[in-house]
């Protein structure tokens, strides 16, 4: 459980990223959106999470309609977040106090609620004092405006000035097979500390599905223009994809894709409440789902982990050489 969120919450949870649609989150239909999040609720994924950042708005407008029109705005659990702005194509931090107070209204307006589930900080803003962040944050909780209160893409260091001043209930952060900096200081201190992990991006943009290095898929301009370039390039390539094949052996022992085998791994590891992963259409969602309701045994996830530092051995060797 989520402290303050009385409702059980599925490991696998909803990221409406794509429902942004236009050239930066690629092309979206709304109706395709709605019928993710229709699967999703068939499915049992109860918690939604979202952000204003997400089509500047659009994510949020179509989550709205669809939790009015379907009635369900009490089945579900959701999250959205705060302190990234816009204008024109610029994007920037604002968490100043004048911002926070206009976006929260904004944001319960789009989404057609009195309160959030979760309210998150989206990003840590440097011009702004972590410790006002955090005071306004509290304000919002203390007057219901949200159950629970969390930060996304905090250091450790903010983590523990943010708690000074206001209660912290979740943590969202990047993680997956391949990105794995929080094991060290932040996932014991949120154990510690009773705050729930909420990762994302446990497919690493898609990479971890294994679909570009076993079964030739193109790679889209979208993922190399990113941080993600160098995995398709020698010797990380190579590295990847034997990586890659030995976990897809391991998943098919289960009937289960690589996919499920990943989504599963990652909301299974020590401090992780839930993994929120995105989908596109119902299908993809349905697929994702499937990751819930089994165990990897304790044998292959030894087996697992053994694969994975291999990996990492090899790719610090080839950067040596």
């Amino acid at each position: 459980m989520i402290k303050g969120i009385n409702t059980a919450i599925a490991k696998a949870a909803l990221g409406t990223w794509a429902f942004g649609g236009d050239s930066w989150w690629g092309k979206q239909d709304d109706k395709a959106s709605m019928e993710v999040l229709s699967a999703a609720i068939g499915c049992g994924i109860n918690l939604i999470d979202t952000a204003p950042m997400y089509g500047r708005g659009r994510s949020e407008r179509t989550i709205g309609a669809f939790l009015r029109k379907n009635k369900l705005r009490e089945k579900v659990v959701l999250a959205t977040k705060l302190g990234l702005s816009w204008q024109g194509s610029r994007v920037f931090h604002d968490l100043s106090r004048k911002r926070m107070l206009a976006e929260i209204d904004e944001s319960r307006k789009r989404l057609d609620t009195d309160y959030f589930d979760l309210y998150q900080v989206h990003w840590p803003d440097p011009d702004a004092k972590v410790q006002e962040t955090a005071e306004i944050m509290y304000g919002f909780y203390k007057k219901g405006l949200t159950k629970a209160v969390g930060v996304s893409n905090y250091s450790l260091e903010q983590m523990k000035e943010f708690m000074e001043y206001c209660p912290l209930h979740s943590l969202q952060s990047q993680y997956s097979m391949f990105v794995r900096d929080i094991e060290e200081e932040i996932v014991p201190f949120c154990q510690k500390n009773d705050i729930a992990i909420l990762t994302y991006a446990p497919l690493y943009s898609g990479i971890l599905t294994g679909k570009f290095f076993l079964d030739n898929v193109a790679v889209p301009d979208d993922i190399n223009r990113k941080m993600k370039r160098k995995d398709f390039q020698e010797p990380r390539f190579s590295i990847n994809k034997e990586t890659l094949q030995l976990l897809k052996n391991i998943a098919s022992e289960y009937h289960k894709t690589l996919t499920q085998l990943v989504i599963n791994w990652n909301f299974s590891q020590p401090g992780v409440f839930a993994s929120i992963v995105g989908a596109r259409s119902a299908l993809q969602l349905k697929e994702n789902s499937a990751s819930m309701g089994w165990d990897i045994s304790q044998e292959d996830s030894l087996l697992i982990e053994n694969i994975l530092k291999s990996r990492f051995s090899k790719l610090a060797a080839a950067e040596e050489s």
